[in-house]
């Protein structure tokens, strides 16, 4: 009897579409806030970053007549996007259009530490699982090194999105823990 009611309690709960948040938090040691920032906002990087993460495509190559390069080799700015792959391509391939909304950097100076905040957004986000989507990195010095805080929003529009809080939590997690270390090592 208890399985049973356990069994229609978390049926239930999947069938509920609530937008979720996801934090996480890290320090990396010896490098500075700039560095920190430009890395996190060079789309390249996400996939030695991102478990999740297979790949990132120019999302406007071209803009009419004239040619409007966004290179996704180099630090995004504001109102630039990029598509990030991730799934398990070709087999699942998802994608997420991603528009940077923000890349703030706060040079440090005699009354504040360096710091910086880097903000993506995607309105569409995964077409039919989730939309609203947003990934927001706070940086902030703390002695030589960088803290680094994600946090992630997203408004499921379908049951089974409700199950990506634990995948995503741990992920990102992993990203900003172990994988970000060791790819700014690697750099």
């Amino acid at each position: 009897m208890n399985f049973l009611c356990l069994l229609l309690l978390s049926i239930s709960s999947v069938s509920q579409v609530v937008a979720f948040t996801i934090t996480s938090t890290s320090t990396i040691k010896g490098r500075s806030t700039a560095e920190l920032q430009t890395f996190l906002a060079t789309p390249t990087n996400w996939p030695s970053i991102v478990l999740s993460s297979f790949g990132v495509e120019e999302a406007d190559a071209v803009e009419n007549k004239r040619a409007k390069i966004n290179a996704v080799d180099r630090p995004l700015k504001k109102g630039e996007r990029v598509k990030e792959i991730f799934g398990l391509p070709p087999l699942l391939p998802l994608a997420v259009t991603w528009t940077c909304q923000q890349n703030v950097v706060i040079k440090p100076n005699k009354k504040q530490v360096g710091g910086g905040c880097l903000e993506f957004f995607s309105a569409d986000g995964l077409s039919g699982i989730a939309e609203n989507c947003s990934m927001k990195f706070e940086i902030s010095a703390v002695g030589d090194d960088t803290k680094v805080d994600m946090t992630v929003e997203i408004d499921p529009v379908n049951p089974i999105a409700n199950l990506a809080p634990l995948v995503l939590k741990v992920d990102n997690d992993l990203a900003l823990k172990v994988l970000l270390p060791l790819a700014l090592k690697n750099a």
